[in-house]
């Protein structure tokens, strides 16, 4: 009932609805013609030159019709020049309004809201006062046209002058400032301009969107590329006070670079000590026993596991029970390791390795580096995170 009763108040605004003629069944006359409502009317204690967010101060709904308001009677304010309602105001409200106003906002049109009236009243005459109701200018405000606030409900308005927008002068308007401006496929801007302002955001002369700065006047600004991607190339990054549907004020501007993408070329190999899953280009992979570290404090691999991620075919890791070696054959290299000596070979020349290789549980384990480094995986390529004792490796 409430919608329908919303949707006949909006169309007041033109003041061409017919009064609520369908509703008198199930609710009574509301703002019948000819009623004594007619004398409701707005009063505000100051007109202000705004040029920006502002406070609305004091204003209020005088009755002195002498009637009594049905249940559930709802006015409607309306802002107009692009302006909207912020947030709920204090409301004190005397005589046969005492504790019956409710104040709601409308959430698809915050340049309206509603005063309803939750109980009946008596005859006598109320005054509902509003205090400390912020509005704030939208991309449609113009600047030097006027701000008016509508009180409409059936057949019945009055309007008054809240104040004038204007354009902020240029000694008091804190310059914009761009920080930092990422050059990536979602470049990242932050920087500083007048506290609680709305900003406009421009790419190349196009509006890309708004930020509103915070009380110290710091922004900041993701480019929203899940929907708008840019081209690789250079572009211009423009933020401007919000100030109207053509006119950016103290705007500033800074070119951006968006690099061509590289397609990767290695892939990540991820094993984490004592778990006996691993990851190889996001894939998962699952292993015989995990990787540990040993009483010198080596991390110990999975020989086979990591054999396997840079292809070498099981048939090229040979294994001597007698002699208690392992050779691998790589392209033209031949390894050798020896379990419980840490001398190992490579073409036939020796190096000393930290930790010997062992065998538990019928799985061969060798070091971390000196079986990655063997391999052909230099050190810039192995990362070890001893907090989360993960290592990673680019094949």
């Amino acid at each position: 009932m409430k919608k329908k009763l919303l949707t006949c108040i909006l169309c007041t605004f033109v003041f061409t609805c017919s009064p609520f003629i369908t509703y008198h069944n199930s609710t009574g006359k509301v703002f019948a013609v000819n009623s004594a409502f007619s004398s409701i009317l707005l009063e505000t204690t100051s007109i202000k030159e705004v040029t920006g967010p502002t406070n609305l101060a004091v204003f209020r709904i005088k009755d002195k019709s002498g009637a009594a308001i049905p249940k559930d009677t709802i006015y409607s304010l309306k802002l107009d020049n692009g302006f909207i309602f912020q947030n709920k105001p204090e409301i004190l409200s005397s005589g046969k309004y005492r504790d019956k106003v409710f104040f709601e906002i409308d959430y698809q049109n915050p340049s309206i809201a509603y005063i309803t009236i939750q109980k009946k009243t008596d005859a006598s005459d109320g005054v509902i006062e509003f205090q400390n109701l912020d509005i704030t200018p939208t991309r449609n405000s113009e600047i030097n046209k006027d701000i008016t606030l509508y009180l409409s409900g059936n057949n019945t308005y009055d309007t008054i002058k809240v104040g004038t927008y204007k354009e902020a002068p240029a000694t008091q308007r804190t310059p914009i400032t761009i920080k930092t401006l990422e050059n990536s496929k979602k470049p990242y801007a932050t920087g500083t301009s007048a506290a609680n302002r709305k900003l406009q955001i421009l790419i190349d002369g196009e509006e890309y969107g708004t930020v509103t700065a915070g009380e110290d006047g710091l922004w900041n600004y993701t480019f929203p590329y899940k929907y708008s991607p840019l081209e690789t190339g250079t572009h211009t990054f423009t933020i401007g006070y919000y100030q109207g549907t053509t006119t950016l004020i103290g705007s500033v501007s800074k070119e951006f670079e968006i690099a061509p993408e590289v397609a990767k070329t290695t892939k990540t190999v991820i094993f984490t000590v004592g778990e006996k899953t691993y990851t190889y280009d996001g894939r998962t992979g699952y292993l015989e026993a995990a990787p540990f570290i040993d009483n010198n404090g080596n991390v110990l691999l999975p020989l086979r596991a990591v054999a396997g991620t840079l292809n070498i075919d099981a048939q090229n890791i040979i294994w001597n029970t007698e002699s208690q070696t392992i050779t691998i054959k790589q392209s033209a290299k031949t390894i050798c390791y020896t379990i419980g000596s840490n001398i190992m070979t490579i073409n036939g020349v020796a190096s000393e390795m930290n930790t010997a290789p062992i065998v538990q549980n019928g799985v061969t384990f060798l070091p971390l580096r000196s079986l990655l480094n063997s391999l052909g995986i230099t050190d810039n390529n192995i990362q070890w995170d001893n907090n989360t004792q993960i290592i990673s490796y680019e094949v």
